[in-house]
């Protein structure tokens, strides 16, 4: 064998296991959830999951994406209170903005847990934030009124989920 096809033959063996693990270590981490497209979606996307080497690193990934979201769905609901014209809507959507405003800051306290490797305290914020996108879509109930960020705040269910699956293999 020439000293170039020893050499590419080399890259390849350092490369391609890499790509093959990480590859394995996000169908791994996503056949725990219930949101098993959503999660490949949103992991694979990422270069920090792609090249991650342990479950935490997942994990921090998925809660990055989930803090995403909440924020995302909180810029919503702000803009949608400017433009309310129903007084049960404009009550629903200004408790909507506490409870995400919540959900942020829970989702942040459970990225800082996770660093610390306090596996339950993350689990904990994100039941907690979860609770506050279920308290922001039955005020829309409880003022009979549609809610206009309902497939956001699904979204925003369906990764928080996602975090306590991989978070329970922790």
């Amino acid at each position: 064998m020439n000293p170039i096809s020893s050499l590419v033959f080399v890259l390849l063996l350092t490369v391609f296991p890499t790509q093959i693990f990480c590859q394995n270590l996000i169908d791994q981490a996503c056949g725990y959830t219930s949101y098993k497209s959503l999660c490949l979606s949103t992991l694979q996307s990422d270069s920090e999951a792609k090249s991650a080497k342990d479950l935490q690193t997942i994990a921090k990934v998925a809660l990055k994406y989930t803090g995403a979201k909440a924020r995302a769905v909180n810029a919503e609901v702000t803009k949608l209170q400017g433009s309310a014209k129903d007084e049960g809507l404009k009550q629903a959507l200004t408790d909507c903005a506490e409870n995400y405003g919540d959900a942020i800051d829970q989702i942040q306290s459970s990225t800082t847990s996770l660093g610390s490797k306090k596996y339950n305290d993350v689990k904990t914020w994100v039941s907690a934030a979860m609770n506050d996108a279920a308290s922001c879509e039955q005020g829309f109930q409880d003022q009979s009124v549609k809610s206009p960020i309902a497939s956001l705040s699904t979204t925003f269910t369906q990764l928080s989920s996602n975090v306590l699956a991989i978070t329970n293999y922790l």
